[in-house]
This record gives C-alpha cells, sequence and structure tokens, in this order.
C-alpha cells in the first residue's frame, strides 16, 4: 500500500437498504458463495422491515472497495473481496472505537478480520477468544447416488418438538448454544417456510437440513442433524445431497454452507457430495476484562 493511501479511504453507513445494495451488490457477487451471510441477510432484510439492522461500506476515490453489517447484537460482518485490505479492517475497529460502536464479536476473512482485531484490543480493554475457524462451500453439481433406502420429506406442524429438540442438540454439536425459546421460534419458523426436510426411513426421520438464506444464484443449507443413534448410516450425506439437488433442480445455480473448519466428519461429508472449499472464515468473540 502506497504511503497517504490510507487518507482516500471514507466509511459510510447506508441510511437504508435499498441504497446499501444499490452500493454494495456487485463487489459482493464477485465472491457471491463466500459472501452469502451477507447477501443472504440483504434478501432478507429487502421484504422484512428492522431498524436495528447496520449497513456500511468503504469508498475509495469514490470506488465502495469493502463492505460490513451487523444484526445487532450478533458480530459485525466483514465481506470477502478480491483483494482483502488489512488497512481498511483496522481503520473500522479505529471508527466503531472512536463512535462508541459496540462490537460483541466479529466474522469474516482471517486477514481482515484478525487486522481487525488487533486494532480493536489495541484501543478497547476486552480480550479476544476465537469462536470457530470455518470454511465455506459451494456446490454446483451432486456427485453422489442418492440412497434408495429412505427419503427426503419436508417437516410438517406434528414435527414441531422433535425439530426444536433437534435444534437444541444442533446448537450443541455446532458450538452455537440454543435456548429453547430460539429453537422453539427457529422450528416454528422453518416448518412454516417448508424450508426444513427430513431425510425418513421406515417412516421414521433420522437426519435433517435446512435450505437457509438465498443469494442472487445460489441458496444456503444449514442445521444439518443426525442423532447419534442413527450417525454413521449415510443419512447426513442423503438429506443434504437430495435438498441440494432439489435446490438446484429449481433453479439455483449453486447451494453454498459453512463448517467448523475442525469437524472432519461434516467437512467429508460435504466434499464427498461434491461440496469444494470457495472460501475460510474465523468468528472472534470479544469479553471485557
Amino acid at each position: 500500500m502506497k504511503k497517504g493511501e490510507v487518507k482516500s479511504m471514507k466509511i459510510v453507513f447506508s441510511p437504508n437498504i435499498h441504497t446499501y445494495i444499490e452500493k454494495v451488490e456487485a463487489l459482493l457477487l464477485k465472491k457471491e458463495a463466500s459472501n452469502n451471510l451477507i447477501l443472504g441477510l440483504l434478501d432478507y432484510f429487502k421484504t422484512t422491515i428492522s431498524r436495528d439492522v447496520h449497513f456500511g461500506y468503504i469508498e475509495e476515490n469514490g470506488i465502495v472497495t469493502d463492505a460490513f453489517m451487523q444484526t445487532p447484537p450478533n458480530n459485525w460482518i466483514l465481506a470477502d473481496i478480491d483483494s482483502p485490505n488489512q488497512a481498511s479492517a483496522s481503520m473500522l475497529a479505529a471508527n466503531f472505537y472512536n463512535k462508541g460502536i459496540k462490537v460483541p464479536g466479529v466474522l469474516g476473512p482471517v486477514e481482515k478480520v484478525e487486522a481487525f482485531v488487533e486494532e480493536w484490543t489495541k484501543r478497547k480493554r476486552v480480550t479476544a477468544a476465537i469462536h470457530m475457524h470455518q470454511l465455506v462451500y459451494e456446490l454446483r453439481k451432486v456427485q453422489v447416488q442418492i440412497d434408495g433406502y429412505g427419503e427426503m420429506l419436508p417437516a410438517a406442524k406434528a414435527d414441531h418438538d422433535l425439530v426444536k429438540r433437534w435444534l437444541i442438540h444442533f446448537g450443541k454439536e455446532a458450538n452455537e448454544p440454543m435456548s429453547e425459546i430460539k429453537a422453539d421460534q427457529m422450528a416454528t419458523k422453518y416448518i412454516e417456510n417448508g424450508s426444513l426436510y427430513f431425510w425418513v426411513v421406515d417412516g421414521k426421520p433420522v437426519s435433517m437440513a435446512n435450505q437457509s438464506r438465498k443469494t442472487k444464484n445460489g441458496a444456503t443449507i444449514n442445521a444439518v442433524y443426525t442423532p447419534d443413534e442413527f450417525k454413521r448410516n449415510g443419512y447426513a450425506t442423503n438429506v443434504v445431497a437430495a435438498l441440494s439437488k432439489k435446490l438446484l433442480d429449481e433453479g439455483f445455480s449453486f447451494c453454498s454452507l459453512y463448517t467448523d473448519r475442525e469437524n472432519k466428519t461434516s467437512n467429508g461429508i460435504y466434499k464427498k457430495i461434491g461440496y469444494e472449499v470457495v472460501g475460510s472464515s474465523i468468528v472472534y468473540h470479544f469479553e471485557n476484562k
């Protein structure tokens, strides 16, 4: 970076989602799968009114070069761009500190996030802890044969308590603890949206997966869970493969998902299905000293 280049950068907070989308969408779509979190949230908030969401971007000589957003009280999300600029992440942390903006945590591409964390912990009396190393996967063609023993079926209202219970266990396994209230709300939402599917064997649900966020060309899968008594039977492979194929058949160009980098089992399953790593992400949480 040339001396003085940082001075040409400007941090801008958008007054509304439509202005924000106009400014950042083209940039984010260059790495659409890797930016599925921001893009998916933008798709959701286009039709859901929320005054609490924070939208921001960085301009350099009038050109948008980076983006970030937050849905309080969740972590700030930093975009994944072709030419990551650590200086912009450091400047963003300094800007947040000077404005007294709350930062419970931050997630995004490793180098950018770590530059943000370094600057934030210099200024703020907090400790930074890595919550998770993540991989971002993309699939454009299902590579496995879906097992004929069993079928994928949508969860129904009668399945609410089962979905709620499985979501709580999923949260524990994913190191994302979920309260009963949140699990209850998510179960209701997933079932009403028709987005959650079971793999069913002999009339009994044995695994689940959910279609989550949508982007311009893709769909994200999450909440993949198989109870212990049904593991190691290929059920998660079947439900994820079947749901992925359904989404591709419906016209999505690709499917994407996040994984815990350290979870060899889930990473192995997704690679077997045909998912390929297209990005990485790291999540930091901050706590007051």
